[in-house]
């Protein structure tokens, strides 16, 4: 897929959000991308299940996540700074399993001067620190198999060397 498409696919304001998903990842380095992540997105909340505050720290997110076997944490995060103005961030894991992680936005939340290269600076920084293997883009909702390259509505996919 050439740049152009990614571009028109990554703005493309059909009332869906864009999902990056990365494969699930060790408890330490979502310590390490949480932390990244909030020097971007420091204004909104972050949520457990029962719709309970966890503070907005890296430490606070670790602790949280090592105190129970199961859940999940979301939150709608926003920024001055970053490609997109807001964000959607889901971190779920089950008990022995890793922790998946999943940004969402909305194309109409893309800043003015948004381009692919900005994107995937981002992107590849937070790939960075979570370590997962893979990373897919796609549409939302697009595919209930969010570990499918060939799954519908994936139109980037990524594979650490």
């Amino acid at each position: 897929m050439n740049e152009a498409e990614v571009l028109e696919y990554l703005t493309d304001s059909d009332g869906s959000t864009r999902d990056i998903t990365f494969t699930p990842t060790t408890l330490a380095c979502v310590g390490k991308f949480i932390e990244l992540f909030l020097e971007e997105f420091s204004d909104g909340e972050l949520l457990d299940q029962d719709g309970e505050v966890v503070e907005m720290s890296s430490e606070s997110v670790v602790s949280y996540i090592t105190q129970r076997e199961e859940g999940c944490i979301h939150g709608q995060l926003k920024s001055r700074d970053s490609f997109v103005s807001q964000v959607h961030l889901f971190l779920d894991w089950s008990e022995g399993e890793k922790i998946a992680v999943e940004i969402s936005y909305f194309p109409n939340d893309l800043c003015s001067d948004f381009t692919t290269s900005i994107f995937f600076e981002a992107l590849n920084s937070w790939w960075g620190a979570l370590q997962a293997n893979e990373v897919f883009v796609r549409y939302e909702n697009a595919s209930w198999e969010f570990y499918d390259p060939e799954g519908l509505g994936v139109f980037y996919h990524a594979v650490k060397a």
